[in-house]
């Protein structure tokens, strides 16, 4: 037997993958509070509004692609914030494991003028339940390599700086009702999920702890590939002052389309498939 695991061993390994979920949620969460305790705190509050489009496109019933792109402001508007734009693939191991690589570009602005440019290539495991479910948790494991380009008199230098991130999502999605007897599609779903985010690198010292974000989702699918969801967004995230930190209620909208290029029916397909890959999910999460 070779060094690598073959396909039976990861079939077998979906429950240790989920006990280390609860592992790595436990000791985020510990890193998380040590630091946050361990320094008198500076919080700024502040409301922001986002828009976002999500799309994916499936293949066959392991291969697919997504991308999103997405525009924030900050204080009704007024303070355009962030622009991105993400592309990435996904491969569908088992009925519970998926893997996925992909790469994020993002502007950030400030005064009117872009201030930073950042490019993030990253890799992730998610781990879903059973399809067809009308409650089950996913987790999702994401390793992002971040290098970040200040930008000058509109002019992107060329030097950068390096520092890696380990975020762990939970989420889930619970269907509410639905909206018609003729369209069985149609229908009303709320979706919970937080996310822990840390940082690493010879260049991080004060925010080691980087951001939690829980959002809760309200979303109506039109569609089997089509749905539109907004939801509150509560984040608490630290800066590079220490003990400053910035805390934002932010309201997001966002569209979902799916692109079906597989040769099966829809019938034939999963019902992950099926559903259009809901904004608060694990996939979806920025």
């Amino acid at each position: 037997m070779g060094p690598y695991p073959t396909l039976l061993q990861m079939k077998r390994s979906s429950p240790l993958l989920k006990q280390t979920a609860h592992k790595t949620i436990l000791a985020l969460c510990l890193l998380s509070m040590a630091q946050l305790f361990s320094q008198e705190k500076e919080i700024i509050h502040r409301g922001e509004q986002w828009l976002q489009y999500n799309n994916t496109v499936l293949f066959n019933k392991h291969w697919s692609v997504f991308g999103n792109t997405g525009v924030r402001w900050r204080d009704g508007f007024e303070s355009f914030s962030v622009f991105f734009g993400r592309v990435g693939g996904r491969y569908v191991l088992t009925d519970h494991v998926r893997i996925a690589t992909g790469f994020t570009y993002a502007e950030l602005y400030g005064d009117g003028e872009r201030k930073q440019a950042e490019f993030r290539p990253y890799e992730e495991i998610l781990v879903v339940p059973t399809a067809g479910k009308k409650f089950g948790l996913s987790h999702r494991f994401r390793f992002e390599q971040r290098f970040f380009n200040p930008v000058v008199d509109g002019k992107m230098l060329s030097e950068n700086s390096f520092a890696v991130r380990f975020r762990y999502a939970l989420s889930t999605k619970i269907p509410i009702a639905n909206l018609s007897k003729e369209n069985p599609d149609f229908k009303l779903s709320l979706g919970i999920s937080d996310e822990v985010m840390v940082n690493a690198g010879k260049n991080v010292v004060y925010n080691v702890f980087d951001k939690n974000r829980f959002v809760v989702t309200s979303t109506v699918q039109f569609s089997k590939w089509m749905s539109v969801a907004l939801a509150w967004n509560n984040q608490f995230f630290n800066t590079v002052n220490a003990g400053q930190y910035v805390h934002t209620n932010a309201l997001w909208l966002q569209l979902s389309h799916t692109i079906n290029l597989s040769k099966k029916n829809v019938e034939e397909l999963e019902q992950e498939y099926h559903d259009p890959i809901p904004p608060n999910s694990a996939n979806t999460l920025e």
